[in-house]
């Protein structure tokens, strides 16, 4: 557990070049990497999420799964986007991989982080969530931070201008809905 004081955390999920106009491009992809850019130094703390992939991911379709080949590890399409990373204080950043064990699916990050036994939360925090893809990996990541936002105490929002997806935003504007989650501006 962290002692720290609250904070307003950005959680950016998997805005890595295969999603932006890469292997497995958002529709939208490259239209949010400036909005996300232009916020990330108003937070104290930025986690990024990442898909961070064996090359032979369970998910490939050269593996029986339903997606091309994207976010390989050390590979240019699981980067961040060209100077993502500029103007902040590297030491309240945080990069988080998610789908790396070869034969499981992992679209969400946080699904086994417990309230209590866990360093990047806390009671108070101020958590704006972002990133590709808003039916897929934001949807999914959200929903483990709701779970988690009611064990620790945090609040939540979206911030929809930084959100791209695949086909629709709409499952994650419902979810929005259905569980008041507000949206950050």
């Amino acid at each position: 557990m962290t002692n720290r004081e609250p904070a307003d955390i950005m959680v950016v999920v998997d805005l890595q070049k295969d999603f932006i106009d890469g292997n497995l491009p958002a529709t939208d992809g490259t239209r949010v990497v400036e909005p996300i850019k232009n916020v990330l130094t108003k937070f104290d703390r930025v986690y990024f999420t990442l898909d961070w992939h064996p090359w032979n991911h369970c998910s490939f379709k050269a593996n029986g799964g339903i997606w091309p080949q994207h976010c390989v590890r050390y590979t240019v399409g699981a980067a961040l986007p060209d100077g993502i990373l500029d103007n902040l204080n590297i030491e309240n950043v945080e990069f988080l991989p998610k789908g790396q064990a070869q034969d499981k699916e992992e679209y969400g990050q946080f699904e086994n982080t417990k309230g209590n036994n866990q360093n990047l939360f806390v009671k108070g925090d101020k958590v704006v969530v972002c990133g590709i893809a808003a039916e897929y990996c934001v949807l999914e990541t959200l929903k483990n931070l709701v779970r988690l936002s009611k064990e620790v105490g945090f609040e939540l929002s979206v911030y929809l201008e930084g959100v791209a997806s695949i086909e629709s935003n709409e499952p994650l504007v419902t979810y929005m809905k259905e569980n008041n989650i507000k949206i950050y501006k």
